[in-house]
């Protein structure tokens, strides 16, 4: 009887594991019609890995692309080059501040959204966040539905926002 609870344990105990590595993609409607839509490149600076994984996961369910920027001056060229409509920037990136970084981007001709990923997220943050002219605020560690909603938030605000300036 021991045994048995014990390799119970055991599966229960790897089954969070098991999932990650053993999740195969189902055709269904839906991915076959991401797989019509264009994917949307994101450009984002994050530090954990964690974070990345999420992102990572994110990308596999969302029609976007998300590129990963090893510097300030790769997230430029990057947001530049393909035209990024949402830029997530995280708020812990080594030896810079959030706020001139922030203003930078969002500030940019192609007017991306910035997304500010951090662990401190109150009413105080967010109001210079927008005193900056970012666009969302989102905690982490990063959830997956989290990020997704942001990303799906900024790319509704980004479409609408390009679509009245050309009228």
């Amino acid at each position: 009887m021991l045994a048995m609870w014990r390799a119970l344990h055991s599966f229960l105990a790897d089954a969070p594991k098991r999932a990650r590595t053993e999740q195969k993609p189902r055709p269904s409607a839906t991915s076959n019609a991401q797989a019509s839509t264009p994917r949307i490149p994101i450009v984002a600076l994050v530090v954990s890995d964690h974070d990345r994984e999420i992102l990572t996961c994110v990308s596999a369910h969302e029609p976007v692309d998300i590129h990963f920027a090893e510097s300030h001056v790769d997230a430029w060229e990057a947001m530049h080059r393909l035209n990024s409509p949402v830029i997530l920037y995280d708020r812990d990136w080594p030896n810079a501040d959030w706020r001139t970084t922030v203003q930078a981007l969002a500030s940019s001709p192609h007017r991306s959204c910035v997304i500010l990923a951090s662990r401190v997220a109150d009413d105080y943050l967010w109001q210079e966040l927008i005193r900056c002219g970012g666009h969302d605020l989102l905690a982490k560690p990063f959830r997956a539905d989290d990020v997704a909603r942001a990303l799906n938030l900024a790319l509704s605000y980004w479409k609408s926002a390009r679509a009245a300036a050309a009228q």
